[in-house]
């Protein structure tokens, strides 16, 4: 409906992490939501995951027009938004979630190549994580 395409890009490898599954799939949409609705006239979001020894990186980047310099420092606070409708709470819940699995979450942009967020979680042999969190599935 709004022109978008997602492109993946997938080592064929990634490793294990310590996740509650639900809250994760919860942060990949309101990044993924947030990307697609940067570029209202269509355009490409590629989506990648890399691992490097301790860490999964799960990258999110739009075409959009990008987020201003002064306005980065800012996402993921409570009510703060950069849409016109927008509560400023998808990021909030997202940069929550991220942390309470020891991860990171990492912005750049560019007005020439628009917005990269970088989901940064610990693999499942470098977590310290409470009892209560599950494996979670790897992707097929």
């Amino acid at each position: 409906m709004q022109q978008v395409q997602i492109q993946t890009i997938m080592t064929l490898q990634t490793p294990f992490v310590f996740a509650a599954a639900n809250q994760l799939k919860q942060v990949f949409i309101n990044v993924l939501k947030n990307a697609i609705e940067s570029m209202p006239n269509g355009g490409n979001v590629y989506v990648s995951v890399e691992n490097t020894e301790d860490t999964v990186v799960v990258r999110i980047q739009d075409e959009g027009p990008g987020i201003r310099q002064e306005w980065l420092n800012r996402l993921g606070e409570p009510f703060y938004t950069t849409k016109e409708k927008g509560t400023g709470l998808g990021l909030m819940v997202s940069y929550n979630i991220v942390k309470d699995h020891n991860g990171e979450i990492r912005v750049s942009s560019s007005p020439t190549t628009g917005t990269c967020i970088e989901i940064v979680l610990p693999t499942a042999h470098n977590s310290h994580v409470p009892e209560t969190t599950m494996l979670s599935e790897p992707s097929s």
